[in-house]
């Protein structure tokens, strides 16, 4: 099994209390009331499996109400079996990718492109030594390493235009931000931001790296950014700090690691962090929401529940393309905006990559 190291992107989604949320406000009670699982409802095969595979109980009957027993078991053996690809994009604004390609492969690195992303390339291979986030070319900048090919998709969903202006809400370790800056090629007016100064340090050492120009960091509460900042962008991206349930492949903890109490909190911040993410865009704004979960309270339900508050203010769109699965319109009681099967969803054990959700908004009216 391949294993990542020094350079590639392995600071996980922090499920941290450092945002101001109110949890005692009637707006997270109604929540807690629509998506916990009762006790009573989770059944003897999901408690065996969860026994089995070391999860918690509501975990897998989530699982096995929206893909039923046997594909289920897909999902779990998909986790514990997951190959690990590295993912490089080419930092074509500093160097040829094919000459980059040639000097991996002198170094016995075979990589093969990333059908969906013309400048990303799957590690299929790799020496002891050096790791693909120790080579001189990944230090001199010609390349980030990504930990799955997935995390490739959502910048390509927003697809920014050269010379827009863009916020990344919560950038850090700044992977998806650097695929942005690819996008435009570096020229544009694009501000990164994130809540933590410790994955800031990171984002800084990576665009320093990389080389790029257009660029300015910044440290808040993505939460408090429309009060902050007077201005409105043509785009915004959210990849929402979350549970990371889709990442369990890179990081078992997380089998264990969110209560149902835990999940109510992070919903809630998601909801938070999309409407401030509306507030942040222009009239004719495009917004990308994504997270590393296939927890439908986290995706589904966070859209609809946005889709609800702001009314006729957003709207879901197509994205520019889906080569994978569409959103879910139901989950045991609850139903979705109808729209949300525009939205991608990524699964493990269909995909073979990291579980991941990506849906594209756009602002049709004004606050």
């Amino acid at each position: 099994m391949m294993k990542l190291t020094r350079g590639e992107e392995m600071i996980l989604e922090p499920a941290s209390e450092e945002y101001n949320s109110d949890y005692t406000s009637i707006f997270f009670n109604n929540i807690k009331n629509e998506i916990i699982i009762p006790t009573n409802s989770i059944s003897i095969q999901a408690k065996e499996l969860a026994k089995t595979y070391g999860y918690l109980d509501y975990m897998v009957q989530r699982y096995i109400d929206i893909l039923g027993l046997e594909e289920t078991k897909s999902l779990l053996n998909a986790f514990e079996n997951f190959k690990i690809q590295p993912t490089i994009i080419c930092n074509f604004l500093r160097t040829s990718c094919e000459e980059l390609l040639q000097q991996l492969y002198r170094l016995n690195f075979r990589l093969e492109l990333v059908s969906w992303c013309h400048h990303c390339y799957r590690v299929i291979s790799s020496p002891k030594h050096p790791s693909i986030g120790s080579t001189h070319q990944y230090l001199k900048g010609l390349y980030y390493v990504y930990r799955d090919a997935a995390s490739t998709i959502p910048p390509l969903i927003l697809n920014p235009t050269k010379g827009s202006s863009i916020i990344d809400m919560c950038a850090a370790p700044g992977g998806k931000a650097i695929h942005i800056s690819l996008l435009i090629r570096d020229e544009g007016f694009l501000i990164l931001n994130d809540i933590s100064i410790k994955r800031l340090e990171a984002l800084i050492s990576n665009y320093y790296r990389m080389g790029f120009k257009s660029y300015i960091i910044i440290n808040h509460d993505a939460t408090l950014l429309p009060k902050i900042l007077n201005y409105k962008f043509d785009y915004v991206f959210l990849d929402a700090p979350c549970s990371a349930e889709g990442a369990i492949m890179f990081d078992p903890s997380r089998k264990r690691k969110t209560s149902q109490g835990d999940l109510v909190k992070l919903v809630t911040r998601e909801i938070n962090l999309l409407l401030s993410a509306l507030k942040l865009a222009k009239i004719g704004g495009r917004i990308v929401y994504t997270t590393c979960s296939i927890a439908p309270e986290e995706n589904e339900y966070v859209i609809s529940k946005v889709l609800s508050i702001a009314g006729s203010k957003i709207v879901i769109e197509s994205p520019p393309f889906n080569l994978w699965s569409s959103g879910l319109r139901t989950f045991r009681n609850i139903e979705f905006a109808r729209d949300v099967e525009k939205c991608i969803r990524i699964w493990p054990h269909k995909h073979m990559m990291e579980g991941f959700f990506i849906c594209l908004l756009r602002k049709i009216k004004d606050d």
